[in-house]
């Protein structure tokens, strides 16, 4: 009853106690109305901002009944008789209310799933968004907007999202999942919001949904709106205002409850349409507005990230990597191609379209983008008249000579893209714009006054649509068209993004001849990322052509300096990028470049357990001595290589490898001239790798201490970063021989976390991860060792380690046989055996940290 007695308090008082201040403001309200004073601090206590172990007084019951209206604490009691049918009443209410809110919701999402361009159950969820969604509904605000343009996956996340924590979930929470769609045919006039949504729900008590909202306090949860697809009553401005204005209304009237909350998705150009009149002008509900993040003068402002590269993973392992033996990975992918497919309309694409047999044609999106233009363009309404509008833009900029926006008024003068009588061209413009193919902004122009300017929104269609044009002039591709553009297009942004598409568009046209000189460009070009991944994608499948043009500009020093130095993740080579290396080790211009490659190819063939022609590889290194011309990385790299070739594959003593260790550590010195200020631990770090792996433990030690006094004093980050790293080898070691970590030890370990993942050495990772867990199992924390567990065998899968992959099965398979978990012991064993081929007896060995 005393319960009871809180929340007709609370009723009265009109709000929640969310702050101690707030309980002063209710204690002077109650003294005003009875005339009888409860101090603040009784209030906090009874309230639960205070801790008590005693009942309120009777006196304090009798001032609190008074205040909503009764005599007494007595007269309060006496009189709740009835309450308990209300309170069924409502509770059924609500029920009711669950159910149909949530059947409705159900029928939004099998829409959109319907709609989706791949199967279902292979969409991604959006791990960022979601975690918006979740702390936005935690929040104190009552509306969040997720703002991108068309085809970036803003419906299926929210599907996605309703799929994880609705379908399968149960929550008291009440939702309305729709789409915009859906009202369409109810925009009239007199259109109201709230009751356009109760009368689609059907409720047994006809105003129950209005009485909720009315009285959020009487929610068993929260009731979340969700109005998804603003963009699909674009074109009838009328309608679209109309909304808007309800949706302002909306949060107007329920922005002070903690209960109603609300989400809608939109384009970004019916975004714009909304936020500058009801938004960021509209004072009275901006700040109900959960981390928009938008600012009025961004162009083309959105806030769902694109894919990331795991998530782009996933998509591939549940369709590509399902349909084809051969698997897919995304760092086989160039920097442009991954750019391309993080929007998840071009990734649906390239899924339709990849075919692992092709080459190249995939790989830097040119066949991605066709299909685009056909789809949104060519073969869609209004085709001629999108490309007249889009041309037009082109011709007005000079090809991107004159900036990357026309004027709106000048494209007007060519084309009537403002009259809705004028034929099909404003449709035409309207659709372009809706898609998020152009936008228009605002802005002042060379005469100091405000202009309307309109450009093509997507990057990559952009570059396509000037190369194509130039490629058509110039009769062809050929370099010296490339070489046209790099010196008319100097000082351009968009420079280095055409010369990429040229280059990809002569391979496509089979003129792999007339890039032979690509590396006489200019150095502002050649030490551009993009071109130089450019560069090296185009070779992942090397076809003879390919192949001869590679093994040229190996031999070619400019060539070899820009592509070398610019060589993606050295610590997880995909197919492509062997290939590569395999014609940088027989061809290339310098030593050091050649130690390299053989050297990254012996230590990925070792650890990916394909092993096949490493023999091979290994006398060509061991052929090639280092000498002055060689960096710190590449000698370590080649001895690492060496040491774990013989350890593992020939099973031969590494004791002369040894000793020549420190003798190459000097060598490396010998790199900064003495300046021990440049030093960064890199040399250590990768022995130290190869020595834990062996159980080389006194030499890790030795190796560290020997240098301690470098690192510990060096002011550099990254330095400082790896000597913490460093420690944590030193710490693995000693306790291979022995040793047990006290607590500060362990907590120096678990803070080195951010250094190991920054490194994006996977090595590492793995290490540390496999490394906590031994400590843990010895500590008997047996829900921190399957945590890091689990860890090292995601890193290690990711990164196709499979040689790391088996060692931590089979230590699992110790842990879990000291627990007495046969099972799960005998699954450990039976993966590692899958791993390990029968010819490869010495595998059959103790491995990593085992």
């Amino acid at each position: 009853m005393f319960e009871h007695l809180k929340t007709e308090v609370l009723k009265k008082f009109g709000s929640q106690l969310l702050y101690t201040k707030d309980c002063r403001i209710l204690a002077d309200e109650i003294c005003d109305k009875t005339g009888s004073r409860i101090s603040t601090t009784t209030v906090r206590r009874i309230f639960g901002f205070l801790k008590s172990r005693t009942s309120p007084a009777k006196f304090t019951l009798n001032i609190l009944s008074l205040y909503i209206g009764f005599e007494s604490w007595q007269d309060f009691c006496s009189k709740q008789e009835s309450v308990p049918e209300k309170v069924n009443e409502h509770e059924n209410a609500w029920s009711d209310l669950h159910k149909k809110a949530f059947s409705f919701s159900q029928e939004t999402y099998q829409l959109i799933k319907g709609q989706s361009g791949l199967p279902f159950d292979s969409v991604v969820s959006r791990s960022n968004a979601e975690q918006r969604i979740d702390s936005f509904l935690k929040s104190t605000k009552m509306a969040t907007a997720f703002v991108a343009p068309g085809g970036w996956g803003k419906s299926t996340m929210l599907a996605k999202w309703f799929e994880n924590n609705w379908v399968s979930g149960d929550s008291e929470d009440v939702i309305l999942y729709l789409n915009a769609s859906f009202m369409i045919g109810f925009l009239n006039e007199d259109f109201r919001l709230e009751r356009w949504a109760q009368e689609q729900l059907d409720l047994n008590q006809k105003d129950s949904l209005k009485y909720f909202l009315e009285k959020p306090e009487e929610c068993k949860g929260r009731l979340i709106f969700v109005i998804d697809a603003l963009d699909e009553i674009t074109y009838d401005n009328n309608k679209l205002e109309r909304l808007f204005l309800q949706i302002k209304q909306f949060i107007s009237s329920h922005k002070d409850s903690q209960k109603v909350k609300l989400i809608i998705t939109s384009r970004n150009s019916t975004w714009e349409k909304f936020a500058i009149p009801f938004v960021i002008k509209g004072n009275a509900i901006q700040s109900s507005w959960f981390e928009l993040e938008l600012k009025i003068e961004q162009l083309n402002p959105q806030n769902l990230n694109p894919l990331t590269g795991s998530e782009i993973q996933h998509v591939f392992d549940r369709t590509l990597n399902q349909d084809f033996e051969a698997k897919l990975e995304v760092g086989e992918l160039s920097f442009s191609q991954k750019e391309m497919i993080s929007n998840p309309f071009f990734l649906e694409l390239f899924v339709k379209l990849y075919n692992p047999n092709k080459g190249h044609e995939y790989s830097e999106g040119q066949e991605l983008l066709a299909e685009f233009l056909r789809n949104k363009i060519f073969f869609s309404r209004f085709a001629e008249e999108k490309m007249d509008i889009i041309q037009g833009i082109i011709s007005l900029i000079k090809h991107g000579r004159n900036g990357t926006s026309a004027k709106k008024m000048e494209l007007r003068d060519l084309y009537p893209i403002h009259l809705k009588t004028a034929g099909n061209y404003f449709s035409a413009y309207e659709e372009l714009v809706s898609y998020g193919l152009l936008t228009e902004f605002i802005t002042i122009n060379e005469l100091n006054s405000y202009c309307k300017y309109v450009t093509i929104s997507n990057d990559q269609l952009f570059e396509a649509l000037i190369g194509m044009d130039l490629i058509q002039k110039n009769g062809g591709v050929d370099f010296q068209l490339i070489k046209t553009v790099d010196q008319d297009y100097a000082g351009y942004e968009i420079k280095n993004r055409l010369i990429c598409y040229l280059y990809s568009s002569a391979l496509l046209s089979d003129k792999h001849l007339e890039l032979k000189d690509f590396f006489s460009l200019s150095e502002d070009t050649l030490s551009d990322i993009k071109v130089v991944e450019t560069v090296l994608n185009s070779s992942v499948n090397l076809d003879e052509k390919n192949l001869e043009l590679m093994e040229h500009f190996a031999r070619e020093e400019n060539a070899e300096k820009y592509l070398f130095g610019k060589f993606p993740d050295v610590y997880t080579l995909t197919k492509g990028n062997r290939m590569i290396l395999g014609v940088f080790a027989n061809k290339a211009y310098r030593k050091s470049v050649r130690i390299k490659s053989l050297s990254l190819l012996l230590l990925s063939a070792i650890f990916t357990l394909e092993v096949n022609g490493t023999k091979e590889i290994y006398k060509k290194l061991k052929a090639e001595e280092p000498d002055s011309s060689c960096s710190a990385f590449t000698i370590s790299i080649r001895l690492a290589s060496i040491l774990i070739y013989n350890h593992f594959i020939i099973d031969e003593s590494n004791e002369i490898d040894i000793l020549k260790m420190f003798y190459y550590r000097e060598m490396a010195y010998q790199q900064h001239d003495g300046d021990y200020e440049t030093l960064n631990g890199e040399f250590e770090l990768i022995l130290c790798m190869v020595l834990i792996y062996m159980k080389s433990f006194h030499k890790v030690i030795q190796l560290i201490d020997d240098v301690e006094h470098l690192y510990n004093n060096v002011k550099s980050k990254k330095a400082n970063i790896n000597y913490r790293i460093l420690q944590c080898y030193k710490l693995s070691a000693q306790h291979g021989l022995g040793m047990e970590l006290d607590d500060d030890q362990l907590t120096f370990l678990e803070s080195c976390e951010k250094e190991v993942f920054s490194s994006q050495n996977y090595f590492l990772q793995i290490f540390y991860h496999a490394f906590l867990s031994s400590i843990h199992f010895s500590r008997e924390s047996r829900a921190q060792v399957e945590r890091h567990f689990n860890a090292a065998l995601e890193v290690s899968e990711y990164a196709n380690y499979a040689l790391c992959t088996a060692g931590i099965l089979k230590r699992m398979a110790k842990y879990y046989n000291e627990w007495g978990e046969k099972t799960k012991e005998e699954i450990c064993l039976r993966e590692e055996k899958v791993l390990l081929p029968d010819t490869l007896s010495i595998f059959d060995k103790e491995t990593l940290f085992v």
